[in-house]
């Protein structure tokens, strides 16, 4: 776990260095840590943008017929997803960013099977390719209206299409079609497949509190199943926050957030895959300051499974589950081509 946190760590202090010349910043606008929401560039502008996280996933459930013994344990995932924003036009802006990171199972039992053990995305597996890399995201965003710095809307819209690494499961995890129970795992960094991506925002600059409110939405969609068998969920996100300014020396504001998260039903060789449908909360609240190399926005979200896997009134056996996700991210001020 701790190698694993001092990768995220090193990376991101690698990517301060390369830009942090782009220091000061002036009332910065990330709602709730997303550092590519918010704002739009003017034609030639580039924006420079990260984003970390660490999720801590503690389960437990109770023992099942061919394992009779109780289960738990805590699946962690910690990402970095640096991003580019560029003004194409003053109408027009185009974002890309990658994910980097590594997803871990830690077994918390004696008792280990080939279903229920330690697991890693960094290396390969019988049925998994490892890896450190995540998925490609690019979008293309029109800009509706932007008041820049100033007071008003910031209205924007577009599509966009997520491009799949190799980080994938090469194969049924589940045992659907009734074939021989080999060791496996369970998890990956990527699905394997190339998706739609439709996103829209809507915030509106105050000089008052709250000094920045609003909210986006985003549609993720596979074109098609991966070439391994595998369709995964088609993703919707609601998100609505509140930046509530602190009239500081920092410029620091606190800032609220719920998004709510519905996950359709995904699909292995056109079977229903196991607790891939899910529909979650995430209250999250954030504290947003300056420094010297930019703002910095730290986050604390507490996802709460409404159904789903890790939701306690789910199945028919007794389960429990305790999630946490904390997050920073880091905005730089623009540079011109």
């Amino acid at each position: 776990m701790f190698k694993n946190i001092r990768f995220v760590l090193v990376y991101f202090l690698i990517f301060v260095a390369l830009f942090g010349q782009w220091a000061l910043w002036s009332n910065p606008s990330l709602p709730v840590g997303e550092s590519d929401k918010g704002f739009g560039a003017g034609k030639g502008q580039i924006y420079y943008t990260i984003h970390g996280s660490a999720t801590y996933i503690n389960w437990s459930h109770e023992a099942l017929g061919n394992e009779p013994f109780s289960h738990s344990g805590s699946l962690n995932t910690y990402l970095i997803r640096p991003g580019v924003l560029y003004g194409l036009s003053n109408k027009w802006n185009l974002i890309v960013h990658s994910t980097l990171g590594v997803r871990e199972m830690h077994w918390k039992r004696p008792e280990a099977s080939i279903h229920h053990r330690d697991e890693t995305t960094l290396s390969d597996f019988i049925n998994a390719q490892g890896s450190v890399l995540g998925d490609t995201r690019l979008i293309l965003r029109y800009i509706i209206q932007n008041t820049g710095m100033g007071k008003g809307f910031r209205i924007y819209a577009g599509p966009g299409i997520t491009i799949p690494s190799k980080s994938v499961l090469i194969s049924n995890p589940f045992f659907l079609e009734g074939d021989e129970q080999k060791e496996h795992r369970h998890f990956s960094l990527s699905n394997g497949t190339y998706n739609s991506v439709m996103e829209g925002q809507v915030y509106y600059r105050r000089n008052e509190n709250p000094v920045f409110i609003g909210g986006f939405f985003l549609f993720e969609k596979p074109l098609a199943e991966s070439e391994f068998g595998f369709l995964p969920s088609k993703i919707t996100t609601l998100s609505f926050s509140a930046s509530f300014m602190n009239f500081d020396q920092r410029e620091s504001s606190m800032d609220y957030g719920i998004s709510l998260v519905h996950a359709s039903q995904g699909y292995w060789n056109s079977l229903p895959a196991p607790n891939s449908k899910s529909l979650t909360i995430i209250p999250s609240i954030g504290y947003l300051f300056n420094t010297s190399f930019g703002g910095v926005s730290i986050n604390l979200q507490k996802p709460i499974y409404i159904s789903g896997a890790f939701a306690s009134n789910e199945g028919d056996i007794e389960q429990t589950s305790v999630i946490w996700q904390l997050s920073s991210s880091l905005r730089f001020l623009p540079t011109s081509n």
